[in-house]
């Protein structure tokens, strides 16, 4: 499957939305249930296509991953035998036994929303609440050593938190967390959650910003990325499926931060 990339381009991140099921829901949800879920097939000869044109980091995401029903693990290993940097992006609701230690995942995408347990899960529904799912899965990496980037994304409701979520990685960090890095994506009012509570969640951007370069002017001991607008990233770049065919470009992804 031929991939084509704009000359000049630094990409070399590419994002495959799997699926768009995911088993929660989140009032910022960026994503749209629009795109097919892919086979097998097209997966694996995409990944062809994505290291022919020069892509050498691979987000599994969708949706949920883990729910995807074609074999997870099985594209997973395909893609680190093709020389992928394989990233799995999760909720962590769902991940099979042993998920901290599997060898054909390099590095998982975890989010955290709030040091607070209560806005976190007002921010992300999920039965019986997240953000101790969120805890746990973070003790677990712990134990197994397994790399880690943490995503928040920032809305008027948790920017007061930020702080308090920088000291709580710290402090994880400091208890043995392969913490690669921390991405603060700044909340867009779209898709299936964002449009709804665009009024309730909006923040503004020289806030928004201002926040996280005062984050990033202290040394966390660890990377902060400001992330203004994922579905414009210099860096990613975004794949899907839809009506059989395959979809490329950050502006029009089915889904975002």
């Amino acid at each position: 499957m031929s991939v084509l990339r704009p000359p000049g381009s630094r990409k070399s991140i590419a994002s495959l939305f799997l699926l768009p099921d995911c088993d929660m829901g989140c009032a910022f949800c960026a994503s749209e249930a629009v795109f097919d879920v892919a086979s097998f097939a097209q997966a694996e000869e995409l990944l062809g296509g994505l290291r022919s044109a020069g892509f050498d980091n691979l987000v599994l995401g969708g949706g949920e991953p883990f729910l995807w029903p074609h074999d997870l693990e099985r594209l997973g290993r395909r893609a680190r035998e093709l020389g992928f940097l394989v990233q799995v992006g999760s909720n962590g609701l769902s991940p099979p036994p042993g998920f901290a230690s599997l060898d054909w995942v390099d590095r998982y995408l975890l989010p955290l929303e709030a040091a607070d347990p209560a806005l976190h899960d007002q921010l992300r529904s999920a039965p019986g609440g997240h953000h101790r799912t969120v805890m746990a899965r973070l003790d677990q990496l712990v134990a197994s050593g397994k790399e880690l980037t943490v995503g928040t994304v920032v809305t008027r409701r948790n920017l007061p938190e930020l702080a308090a979520i920088a000291a709580l990685l710290q402090a994880r960090r400091a208890a043995g967390l392969n913490l690669h890095a921390w991405h603060l994506y700044r909340f867009l009012p779209v898709g299936r959650g964002g449009a709804a509570h665009g009024a309730r969640l909006a923040v503004d951007l020289g806030l928004y910003r201002r926040a996280v370069e005062e984050l990033r002017a202290v040394d966390l001991g660890f990377p902060v990325f400001r992330r203004d607008d994922m579905l414009r990233s210099s860096t990613v770049e975004f794949f899907w499926f839809q009506d059989g065919q395959l979809r490329v470009g950050s502006g029009a992804a089915p889904g975002g931060a």
